[in-house]
Order: structure tokens, then sequence, then C-alpha cells
């Protein structure tokens, strides 16, 4: 019994010692992320969660950084992306004179708005501006559930364009650069889903009257569209980010196909190369043949 007694003490130390190990190998970012897990999971073995005892903390640690680390597990340093932006700073940052620090902004409104019965919902949530590519005076805003709105003095006045329609969410907005009748409206709220959309809808009168594009939707499927970008060069090749993928066109809007499946957050140009396009959700996509 006594000889038992001792092994048991000795097993109890080294598995102490071996704790201790891991521990310290996770503090010390010389050592490599696998070396670290396989020792953690060695000691630990099968045994099910304890607290006060580590697991949650390694496994923390482990969730944070298995994404980081390099393929054969080398760790990052600390403090490496601070020493990388003082690298960019120093090299390419030019100390802006007073005049480019001073920023001259000033509120456009509204200033009041009516409180509806104890809770105070403020001026509500624009999701996107647009200015007309040929006149500064004019400007879109789309809201998250109160339309489209238009000002012709550069924001001291506002029209809304879209009280008619069924749907007030709006989230994307295109001003054709050769034709500035012609604008593109991305309905639904893309950031919040308070509203869904019922498509592309498009204007040829400066949003006084809309029309649906192939792109429609009713508002039971759920769809939102997040952003919508115009070719540099090609007026009629429109591609717009959803819920349900990237959707392009390639005559204005009249018809559309779904060129990349998934629930799109974002899609944008290679600046000076638009045959490269590229989109992004939780992963990130590139197209080389104008998707």
């Amino acid at each position: 019994m006594r000889n038992f007694s001792w092994i048991f003490i000795l097993m109890l130390c080294i598995s102490n010692i071996y704790a201790q190990r891991w521990v310290e190998m996770m503090n010390d970012p010389s050592v490599d992320f696998y070396t670290v897990k396989q020792a953690f999971e060695q000691e630990w073995g099968n045994r099910p969660y304890e607290r006060g005892k580590g697991w949650k903390q390694y496994k923390r640690w482990e969730y944070f950084m298995e994404d980081r680390v390099y393929p054969s597990g080398k760790r990052p340093r600390p403090a490496q992306a601070w020493e990388e932006h003082l690298k960019f700073k120093n090299k390419y940052e030019r100390v802006p004179s007073a005049a480019s620090r001073a920023a001259n902004w000033t509120a456009l409104g509204p200033q009041n708005w009516t409180n509806s019965g104890g809770w105070n919902p403020g001026n509500g949530r624009i999701n996107c501006v647009e200015q007309d590519p040929n006149n500064a005076s004019v400007i879109y805003a789309g809201a998250a559930s109160g339309g489209l709105w238009k000002s012709i003095n550069g924001g001291s006045n506002w029209t809304n364009l879209t009280d008619h329609l069924p749907v007030l969410g709006v989230s994307a907005i295109l001003v054709d650069p050769v034709n500035s009748n012609v604008i593109y409206l991305g309905t639904g709220d893309g950031n919040g889903s308070d509203t869904y959309s019922i498509g592309i809808l498009k204007s040829t009168d400066g949003g006084q009257t809309w029309n649906p594009t192939g792109l429609s939707w009713s508002i039971a499927n759920t769809k939102l569209i997040r952003r919508m970008i115009m070719h540099p060069t090609n007026n009629q090749i429109i591609f717009a980010a959803t819920n349900d993928g990237i959707y392009r066109t390639s005559d204005g809007g009249n018809n559309w196909t779904q060129s990349q499946a998934g629930s799109m957050r974002d899609v944008e140009f290679k600046p000076g190369d638009p045959p490269v396009v590229n989109a992004c959700i939780d992963q990130f996509y590139k197209s080389n043949n104008s998707g």
C-alpha cells in the first residue's frame, strides 16, 4: 500500500510538471503551435472538462491562434502588426498641413424628429450615399427602411423618391455616368435585414418613376442586395452582391445571371484592370474573366 501511495504521488507530480510544460510552451512564442497543441492533448487526454484547470483558457488560445499561424506552426510575433504599421508610417506618411487637417463638416439634417411613444428612434439609418458623377450638387441617399432620397442642392434639401414603392429599404445606388437620368436601385436592407428586397429597380428619369429589371424577387423570398458596381468603361455591365450570390448583367439590367453562389457581402473591380472582379463573404473570391 505504501509503495502504491508513492507511485501515485510520483505520477501526480509528473502530471503537474507536464501541465506546466504546455502552459510555458503556450506563453513562449518560439514554440510552434502544433507542439503546444500536442503537449496539451497528451497531458489532458480524455479527461472531461474541469473548471479552473486551464482547459477553457487553452481552448480560447487555440481557437484564436490556429487561423493565424504559418503552415509550419510558427506563430507570428505579438508585436509584428504594430511594427509593420510603424514601418509603413515612417516610409509613406507625410506630415499634413494645417489646412489639410482642418475638417469642415456641417450637419445637413434632419435636426428634429417625432418621438414615437417612449422610445426615440432618432433619424434612422442610412445605408448608402451616391453622388451624380456629372453634377456634384445632386446626391442620393438610401435608408434602411426609409427609401431613396434625392438632393439637387448639395444636401440642403431632400425629396423622397420611393414613397409609392412597397419596399422602402435601400442598400445600393448606381448613377449611370453616361446618362445621369438612369439610376439603378438595390432594394432591401442589406445591412440589418429590417426590410427585404424586391430586386433591382431602374429609373430613366432621374428617379421620378421606377420599373423592375430582370432581377426581381418577392418579399417572401427574403433576399437582400448589399452592393452594386458598374463597369468603369461599359455602363451595360453591372454586378450585384446579394445574399443569394453575385448576379451579373451585360445589357443594362434586362437579363441577369448568377455568376457565383453564396451570401455575398461585397464586390469590387480591380482598379485599372476591370476584367478582374473580387467578391467576398467569409472567403475571398476572384474572377479573371469579368465575372
